[in-house]
């Protein structure tokens, strides 16, 4: 028995040609195909006869212009298209632009390649991030994301990250001039415009103050760019995430940006301090001036009143000089003025026949106790 795994012995022949084989298959082909027709129709009669009896009453001629209407009316039909709701169709035709805005619904135009249509999504709000490194879930795109740092007024370098939304605004433009991807052409414009408009700010209105002003800058500038391409796109809002100084130099900018807020709180603490102190400044000013004004007044009616009683006096000095002599007239006034100083003091008698001296300091102590004890302090005067 010979082993199914041997080498079969070598033949002394050739083997035969491709070609040859080829040939041989194709003739057993034909002969069994031949013979296979003979069975089903029968001898002596052909399958062409057979064709003609089923279809010999009807006119070719129609029938194949029949087919060849049905075959145009099915091309015709092809020009039917439909736009869905938040798209708008762009009809070219011939390469022109025959219809830039078809709105939603079921429109025509002429089969291809006469025309073609284009629907672009109008409705969405695209979003590019520029100045990011990490690529954004869901927007990838065959270009690496790239650092955006630019140089501000005051030769300062720093690292901006913002988020661009921008829409299709006109289909037929954007299908025509922009000829390559959209988000390409909107971050090149970002990049652009931020690099234009942070070189005139200086560093420290980047980072704090004129943020939002900024950001509406950007917007504006960057669709006055887009709108000279006449690219069809409109740039909804930008958001200028991060703004910050490179690795190599933040803590110094910590620095500078601490001693900022410090005395910005130390200024806004003067403030408060002067907005609180000086309308009670400004109170105890105008009651002292009051005060002043009020005793101005009083001080002017005395010494109006004590000028016109001296006047008056002087007046009936002058009288009584006349009548009893000067002399006379003083010592009146003298005991008249002694009485009324007297009135208001404390008198002591003294006993001058049983001799002896009197310390007149005791008796001041003595007074002064009196006064705290709640003692009288003073006497009618005693006439000696």
């Amino acid at each position: 028995m010979t082993d199914p795994m041997s080498t079969p012995p070598e033949s002394p022949e050739p083997p035969p040609r491709l070609s040859s084989a080829w040939r041989w298959w194709l003739r057993t082909l034909s002969r069994a195909s031949q013979q296979g027709v003979r069975i089903l129709v029968g001898e002596g009669e052909s399958p062409l006869a057979d064709v003609k009896a089923a279809f010999g009453h009807l006119n070719l001629q129609r029938v194949a212009w029949g087919g060849v209407g049905v075959v145009l009316l099915v091309y015709l039909l092809t020009g039917v298209y439909i736009v869905n709701p938040g798209e708008a169709g762009v009809v070219r035709q011939f390469g022109a632009v025959v219809v830039p805005r078809a709105e939603p619904g079921m429109h025509y135009r002429l089969p291809w390649p006469l025309a073609r249509v284009d629907v672009v999504n109008v409705n969405d709000v695209r979003r590019e991030v520029v100045g990011v490194l990490a690529p954004e879930e869901g927007h990838d795109h065959p270009e690496p994301p790239a650092k955006l740092q630019v140089l501000s007024g005051d030769t300062n370098v720093i690292d901006i990250e913002l988020i661009v939304q921008y829409q299709v605004r006109d289909p037929a433009a954007f299908l025509v001039n922009v000829r390559y991807a959209p988000y390409l052409l909107v971050r090149d414009v970002a990049r652009q415009t931020v690099t234009e408009l942070f070189s005139r700010q200086p560093v420290d209105a980047i980072l704090t103050t004129e943020r939002q002003t900024l950001q509406t800058a950007i917007r504006s500038e960057m669709q006055q760019h887009l709108d000279a391409y006449n690219s069809g796109l409109a740039v909804l809002g930008i958001n200028v995430q991060k703004a910050f100084p490179p690795d190599e130099v933040a803590d110094a900018f910590t620095d500078v940006n601490s001693a900022r807020e410090d005395k910005a709180r130390a200024v806004n603490e003067a403030n408060g301090y002067a907005n609180s102190t000086l309308p009670e400044a400004r109170g105890q000013a105008q009651q002292l001036l009051a005060g002043a004004a009020a005793y101005r007044s009083e001080a002017l009616g005395q010494s109006n009143g004590a000028a016109q009683a001296f006047a008056s006096m002087l007046a009936e000095y002058q009288a009584n000089a006349r009548i009893y002599g000067k002399e006379v007239t003083r010592y009146r006034l003298f005991l008249e003025t002694f009485d009324k100083i007297l009135a208001r003091t404390q008198v002591y008698v003294v006993d001058t026949e049983n001799g002896g001296t009197v310390n007149l300091r005791l008796m001041g102590n003595a007074a002064r106790s009196s006064s705290v004890d709640g003692a009288p302090q003073a006497s009618n005067p005693v006439q000696p």
